[in-house]
């Protein structure tokens, strides 16, 4: 008797992820506000599974930093703090030790076995009962926390949703976290939809930057979910109300498939600047673009003078396009350079942004200068810093977008501060590889 209690109760949690996954599907497939999505998931999960506190992070494209995005059950000016705060890669690799992992992509981190400091103290709702010992071992202790991970497609880590406080004070049970996970990995597959559909809101002159949208990996997802609900239908004494839901939920699923093979075929893919990222030294790298920049400008007499070179390697996460990066703001320095001999200066600092240690790479040219109008825009499509160079004004926007995808950034200043006729210096930000223990 027992043990058919136990059954109901996991098959009515898994009734009520499928009902809650049916109301906001087609959110899921059509969105333009990522953050309105994010905070009806926190809210519908909230509401579903008895969270009295559930907050939702993700990973910023620009600085790889996690910050809260949505968040539930908080008092307002809490809210507004814990939106403040952000967690690097490697703290949140700390905290997510094996041994605290429950499931697939679920860890529960106990008490017990972390301490939380100024910016955690935020998240805890009563600061008066962190000393207060379990009663019982289900309890849910003041500090305890539980993390699903969201994965992206590639499966690097996209963000999570995390459990800051259920209504009962008890740690959720097994089935009810798989339920929820459930939930979650199918609401990381609408924040990566999300994203792309905001971007694209953003330039409605032509469809550009769906880069694996969806991919294969979502359509094995897919077929997951459905067998799931089809395993569901099939149980015998399955209400008819019930079996309504999950008869829209399957065909929910089956339109999500036919999304995916509609923006396959839809879809200008460009190259994935983002991937098979590895440790590459900056100075190997600059030094290769600077020998293809000679090559094909044979004519021209070019030097290149590294500053502070004193062997050191400086590495970031690159991949085989960073030399496109620097091969483009060389051409450019020996093109667009007037003199006989094309002289051009590259020096490489340490530079904190942020909570990151980056490289900032200077590339110092002779050439006319960047007017100051053109200073903002000139990374922009199609933007041309002469009007008599020629180029489609692409290259710079190439050069851009490849160091966005290494969570870095580029700009362009006066090499001599208010006198542009003076030349350009280039400054593109890489964050630092981290050292190996």
């Amino acid at each position: 008797m027992g043990e058919q209690l136990s059954g109901r109760k996991a098959d009515d949690l898994k009734n009520a992820a499928i009902e809650s996954i049916l109301e906001v599907t087609s959110d899921f497939q059509y969105v333009e506000n990522v953050n309105l999505l994010l905070q009806k998931i926190c809210k519908t999960v909230s509401e579903t599974f008895g969270l009295a506190k559930c907050t939702i992070g993700i990973r910023e494209k620009d600085t790889g930093l996690f910050a809260v995005r949505a968040a539930y059950g908080f008092e307002p000016e809490g809210e507004t703090e814990i939106r403040k705060v952000k967690y690097t890669l490697d703290r949140m690799m700390r905290d997510l030790r094996p041994e605290f992992k429950v499931s697939t992509n679920t860890y529960y981190i106990p008490a017990e076995n972390w301490e939380p400091d100024d910016e955690d103290m935020l998240f805890i709702a009563h600061p008066e009962r962190l000393d207060r010992a379990r009663r019982f071992p289900d309890e849910w202790s003041e500090s305890d926390y539980i993390d699903l991970l969201m994965k992206a497609r590639d499966g690097s880590l996209l963000g999570y949703l995390e459990i800051d406080e259920p209504d009962d004070h008890k740690v959720p049970s097994d089935e009810k976290l798989r339920a929820i996970e459930i939930f979650s990995d199918l609401a990381a597959i609408a924040i990566q939809n999300a994203e792309l559909y905001e971007e694209l809101a953003n330039d409605g002159k032509k469809i550009e930057l769906l880069i694996d949208l969806i991919g294969h990996d979502v359509n094995n997802y897919a077929q997951a979910v459905s067998g799931f609900v089809e395993l569901a239908m099939a149980r015998k004494g399955v209400p008819e109300p019930s079996r309504k839901n999950l008869a829209k939920a399957l065909d929910q699923v089956w339109n999500l498939n036919k999304l995916i093979n509609n923006v396959k075929l839809f879809a200008k893919v460009e190259i994935a600047t983002g991937k098979d990222l590895k440790p590459m030294d900056i100075i190997a790298v600059v030094r290769e673009a600077f020998a293809a920049a000679e090559s094909f400008s044979p004519s021209k007499q070019s030097k290149l003078k590294l500053l502070n070179d004193d062997g050191t390697p400086r590495t970031s996460m690159m991949n085989d396009l960073a030399k496109d990066v620097f091969l483009n703001l060389f051409t450019n320095a020996i093109k667009f350079d007037m003199h006989e001999s094309a002289e051009i200066d590259v020096d490489i600092t340490e530079q904190r942004e942020d909570k990151r240690m980056m490289w900032c790479v200077s590339v110092a040219d002779q050439g006319p200068g960047v007017d100051d109008a053109l200073k903002p825009i000139i990374f922009d499509r199609f933007t041309q810093a002469s009007s008599s160079g020629g180029g489609s004004g692409l290259g710079l926007h190439i050069a851009q977008t490849i160091v966005n995808s290494y969570k870095g950034r580029v700009w362009v200043e006066d090499r001599v501060p208010g006198d542009r006729s003076r030349g350009s210096v280039f400054k593109v930000l890489l964050p630092k590889a981290a050292e190996k223990a």
